[in-house]
């Protein structure tokens, strides 16, 4: 009897061992599984990114060239020289504008003038002369 109730405490304390230290490993095992094939999955898309790094590589150069190329003068074709162009002309078309304005205006400033003289050697005719002539006219 005695020896019966040292097995059912021995199969006891070694179920009781089981469940409380070789139990969390061995639950444990399928996460650490699965993080451990993630982790291989996630390998291996950078590796195949990094595969594909040679090629990346080449277009940017490619685009970076064209870039250079449009940014900096070479003598007519790259769109620095079209900008420096076109602010030439602008420039050009700035200082056409301010000749005509100021022209414009000293034609006002005449114009005003030739306004005063006109009122001025109208108030010295006599009136009734261009009006008798108009009737006259009329009357034919």
């Amino acid at each position: 009897m005695v020896a019966t109730l040292a097995a059912v405490a021995a199969a006891a304390w070694g179920a009781w061992l089981f469940i409380a230290k070789v139990w969390p490993v061995l639950k444990g095992i399928p996460s650490g599984v699965v993080a451990f094939a993630r982790g291989v999955i996630t390998a291996a898309q950078v590796l195949d990114s990094v595969k594909g790094l040679p090629a990346f590589i080449e277009r940017t150069d490619e685009a970076m060239a064209a870039v250079h190329h449009e940014l900096h003068p070479n003598h007519g074709t790259s769109m620095n020289d079209a900008l420096r162009r076109t602010e030439a002309a602008v420039e050009t078309l700035a200082a056409t504008s301010a000749r005509l304005e100021e022209g414009v205006a000293g034609l006002h400033v005449k114009y005003e003038e030739l306004a005063a003289v006109d009122d001025r050697l109208w108030a010295t005719v006599e009136p009734d002369c261009d009006d008798d002539e108009d009737e006259e006219e009329m009357d034919v």
